[in-house]
């Protein structure tokens, strides 16, 4: 840190970097909290606020949801098959599975 100036303070040495911004700070500048040595007051709020988010619980989608959503996807899947097989392809056996077919007449 010989070779670092303090942000504040532009011809005193730094003593430290600051675990928010990293900036580097003077023994007159240096704010210790329980969180870490910060540049100043402000830098350790925002620092505090950080780690509170950063530490709360992250809601989780229940299972059922997403089996549901599965379930409709491959449904939507399956008809799109059935109707392009019955149109495209002339498979007259999916005819009478042709949901989409029918409400396109």
């Amino acid at each position: 840190m010989k070779d670092r100036l303090c942000f504040a303070h532009h011809s005193v040495p730094a003593v430290g970097m600051c675990n928010q911004c990293h900036r580097p700070y003077c023994a007159a500048c240096r704010v210790e909290t329980p969180l870490g040595v910060f540049c100043t007051f402000e830098c350790s709020g925002k620092y505090a606020a950080f780690k509170a988010k950063w530490k709360e619980p992250k809601l989780r989608t229940p299972w059922f949801a997403a089996f549901v959503s599965g379930v409709v996807l491959l449904a939507a899947l399956a008809l799109g098959a059935v109707w392009a097989g019955h149109r495209f392809l002339g498979i007259g056996a999916l005819e009478k599975f042709d949901l989409i077919g029918r409400l396109l007449k």
